[in-house]
């Protein structure tokens, strides 16, 4: 099975194919980077699903091949590509192993935070690591009672007027690669109510514990967990930008995080529509392929045009994201369509391929499993349609007033 195939291509043709770096950048994509996922990381998927497993060993094996520094500026040691070819390459890691993937994706959005908002210092000491996967790092933001309600946050902070430390105390919930991670892009309220943004590491005085969270339905790869905080000391020059921005410096990330995610579910959307489709080239039914038979002919067909229209808009705000341009619509929309479709095609395999979707040996039932997230994560749907959407919207009408 390719992992980076023919649509994703062409559509970066369309997007980038006059970049002098599109020939090496999409070899890069359709050889280094697919070899990898079909040697390194698509043969261990099902097994670290079942045993909820983040291989951290392949995660930085990716770095050292380079793809995660692809959209970084070379400043910081990165290859200062367009964030399509990075969210492109995403959506093949996805289509082998959505929860590796997820954690890939999650790494980016904290370590984006960090060159994007962060004291030089801070640029310096840990950007290079992460995009070269010496490093990993989390992003922590949800807690138990603030999922899509992020304002109502109630981990806090306090500075200490002797040595200049800020002392963190409270838990964090639903935080992935938090087991592996070195870095965490903390977000905390201080005394005043305003919500600031802290990178922390493991080794500082103070208690941090971090609580796995098991069983989890699905993107059962990536590694969450509860962080629990008590009296933790924070570095004064740990602080991110200013205190008080912190809640803005978050959803300027979220809006990198709802890209990333929209590739990412274009990758689960592709792999349960390939595997459905091995199956019915191959299962007979009334004296027929399965493929042969109309019904199937005309589910395969609306799939394949949900899955184009889903990597059409996710690919659109990777460009945007990618020339720096606004793209919190086009971000929102292209998760929303992303994982949407994902539901929808991955639930549509398996009913289609009968007993056998059903089964872990399919491998369909895991793309399922996993798209629910997509649903959920970086800002829940139904609160992007509410809230997030209309508000561009709204603006975009009143201009042709």
């Amino acid at each position: 099975m390719p992992y980076f195939n023919d649509d994703q291509l062409q559509m970066l043709r369309l997007l980038r194919g006059s970049d002098e770096v599109f020939a090496e950048l999409s070899a890069f994509l359709s050889g280094t980077l697919n070899d990898f996922i079909a040697e390194r990381i698509a043969p261990g998927a099902a097994a670290n699903d079942r045993d909820e497993v983040f291989d951290a060993e392949a995660f930085r094996e990716l770095g050292e091949l380079g793809f995660m520094a692809l959209p970084y500026p070379e400043s910081v040691g990165g290859s200062n590509a367009c964030f399509s070819y990075y969210n492109a390459g995403l959506e093949s890691l996805a289509k082998a192993d959505a929860g590796f993937a997820l954690g890939v994706a999650i790494h980016g959005t904290a370590t984006d935070g960090i060159l994007r908002f962060g004291s030089e210092l801070l640029r310096e000491r840990y950007v290079p690591k992460l995009i070269s996967g010496q490093m990993i790092a989390a992003f922590a933001l949800s807690e138990a009672n603030s999922g899509s309600d992020a304002q109502a946050m109630a981990c806090r902070y306090e500075r200490d007027a002797a040595t200049g430390d800020y002392i963190v105390n409270g838990t964090k919930y639903w935080i992935t690669n938090s087991l592996s991670a070195d870095v965490f892009f903390l977000m905390a309220r201080g005394p005043e109510g305003q919500i600031s943004s802290f990178v922390v590491t493991n080794d500082n005085p103070g208690s941090f514990v971090k609580a796995k969270i098991k069983d989890k339905m699905g993107v059962r790869g990536s590694n969450t967990a509860e962080l629990v905080f008590e009296d933790y000391r924070v570095p004064a020059d740990h602080l991110v930008g200013e205190e008080g921005k912190g809640f803005r410096y978050a959803m300027h990330m979220l809006n990198g995080g709802r890209v990333t995610i929209a590739g990412w579910a274009t990758g689960i959307a592709q792999g349960a529509f390939e595997k459905f489709g091995r199956y019915a080239l191959e299962r007979q039914l009334f004296g027929k392929r399965l493929i042969d038979l109309d019904n199937t002919k005309r589910e395969l067909s609306e799939m394949a045009i949900e899955i184009d229209a889903a990597r059409m808009l996710a690919y659109r705000a990777a460009l945007l994201k990618g020339e720096g341009r606004e793209h919190r619509k086009e971000a929102a929309i292209g998760k929303v369509k992303a994982s949407e479709t994902a539901v929808y095609v991955s639930e549509r395999c398996i009913e289609l391929a009968g007993g056998y979707g059903y089964v872990a040996d399919s491998g369909i039932e895991r793309h399922l499993r996993d798209a629910l997230l997509a649903r959920i994560g970086e800002g829940a749907n139904e609160v992007l349609k509410i809230m997030v959407i209309p508000r561009t919207i709204e603006k975009e009408l009143e201009a042709l007033v």
